[in-house]
């Protein structure tokens, strides 16, 4: 018998065994007139609770009988979690073993994406979804044995129309997107999985479904061509501005020249913020005049969210040789693209202006980002109600080498995204655009002439009429 409180003496009182088992019976406190439950398990340990029901201090009999229907039922249903493999005694709540699952899921982090394992991002993401399970249940941590899988089941709805600014634990309003809540779930059905993989759920609650949006509806913002060529005299005179001070205007030129290759080289800026000066390579397998505009970047796989490594042929050199010199390296003589000296080949490209060896901050990227879209959105108006971001140039670059007619494969391949986002994220109709309506005219000529011809389109449905 586990160590505990003794089941005999002053702490118990008019004790009766349920189905003659000396490991489970009710009895009464020495001061209290209601019935308690006791049962022990071998391995779990013991479980008191109130039967809720009333006796007398004196008389045993007094709701003896129904204090034996509450254990007996309660025992029984020990048995059955036991002959199924799972705890008989569960005395935690939801959330007492969302930091257990936290501790094992932080074992999975590595630095980058890799099959199987976590970034430290995504491991921040899975703490807030649990936090939105706490404010599913009001922060009221409902014991386990008691989950409501009904209720549970409109978490979906619930998160779709729920604002609340109270910090129980957090304060929450709506997502945009269905996406979102489908991420959530993810979360909370990895919880839930684990709390059946440890014996305290027979199986993980199911949800409401939930419809995710077309990723053409969900793509992000990007520029139109002329938006772009618009926007490039703004960025040049925001970038010279006298009144900026050397620093600023170092951090100004270095992120002009950053938007340049990444709407050129098509890298993410996560990508283009972890590359080192010896990831850029001469590209030996084309004309030396042409070596002087393109190049090579060997995107490692740490650096990108993918987790897989490519080679980018890129019209960048120019770019990057304005990033060297704002950075004062000087140039190797004799050297291959990039001629960077071999003492600095391992520093960021993108680095902070008083020391080589950091990467620009995320503060100076937000900074200077609200700087450039108050110029472009409020004071000129070139992006309209666009939301525009950093990776929007990325998004921009893409779509501007598919209207120049690129290949899918061979752009999927330098993008490092697959066929299928190419055309349904990065493909953009204009209905405005010169390419659509030259495509308009040549269909309206061609059907113009063979109308004068008295021929007949036929339909597909008719065609295919008499084939068996």
């Amino acid at each position: 018998m586990p160590k505990g409180r003794p089941t005999e003496g002053k702490w118990v009182k008019h004790k009766v065994n349920i189905l003659n088992q000396r490991n489970c019976y009710i009895y009464k406190r020495p001061r209290s007139s209601i019935w308690q439950y006791y049962l022990q398990v071998d391995g779990e340990g013991q479980l008191r609770r109130s039967t809720g029901v009333e006796g007398d201090n004196d008389d045993i009999n007094v709701g003896q009988s129904d204090a034996i229907d509450f254990a007996q039922k309660k025992y029984i249903e020990a048995q059955a979690k036991l002959s199924f493999g799972l705890k008989s005694i569960v005395t935690k709540g939801i959330f007492d073993l969302m930091q257990d699952f936290l501790d094992e899921e932080e074992k999975r982090i590595r630095p980058y994406n890799q099959a199987g394992f976590i970034t430290k991002e995504t491991w921040r993401v899975k703490k807030h979804h649990l936090n939105l399970l706490k404010k599913f249940f009001k922060d009221m941590n409902t014991p386990i044995d008691k989950l409501n899988y009904e209720k549970l089941y409109d978490y979906p709805y619930w998160r779709g129309i729920t604002s609340c600014n109270k910090l129980n634990p957090i304060a929450i309003k709506p997502p945009k997107t269905q996406q979102t809540i489908s991420a959530e779930l993810t979360t909370i059905r990895g919880y839930f999985a684990y709390l059946v993989r440890k014996k305290y759920l027979p199986n993980v609650p199911e949800f409401r479904q939930v419809i995710r949006e077309r990723k053409q509806d969900t793509r992000r913002d990007y520029l139109t061509s002329t938006q772009y060529q618009q926007t490039l005299p703004t960025l040049r005179a925001w970038m010279n501005n006298k009144s900026a001070t050397d620093i600023q205007r170092y951090n100004r030129r270095v992120l002009y020249n950053s938007i340049l290759i990444m709407t050129n080289s098509l890298l993410r800026v996560g990508t283009l913020r972890n590359l080192v000066w010896s990831d850029l390579e001469v590209a030996r397998n084309i004309p030396k005049d042409e070596q002087l505009r393109h190049h090579i970047i060997s995107v490692r796989k740490e650096t990108v969210k993918t987790g897989v490594a490519r080679k980018v042929m890129s019209p960048t050199v120019e770019y990057f040789d304005r990033i060297r010199q704002l950075r004062g390296i000087p140039k190797q003589p004799k050297s291959p693209f990039p001629h960077i000296p071999a003492e600095y080949r391992h520093m960021p490209i993108l680095s902070k202006s008083r020391n080589p060896e950091e990467r620009m901050g995320q503060g100076t990227f937000e900074r200077c980002w609200a700087e450039i879209k108050d110029l472009c959105v409020n004071k000129k108006g070139y992006w309209g109600d666009k939301n525009i971001s950093w990776y929007s140039f990325r998004h921009t670059g893409i779509s501007l080498y598919i209207n120049r007619g690129l290949s899918p494969i061979l752009l999927s391949r330098l993008a490092g995204t697959g066929l299928t986002n190419i055309e349904q994220v990065y493909y953009h109709h204009e209905a405005e655009s010169k390419a659509t309506w030259e495509a308009l005219i040549k269909n309206r000529v061609f059907y113009d002439r063979i109308s004068k011809e008295q021929q007949e389109l036929v339909p597909w449905e008719k065609y295919l009429e008499d084939v068996d």
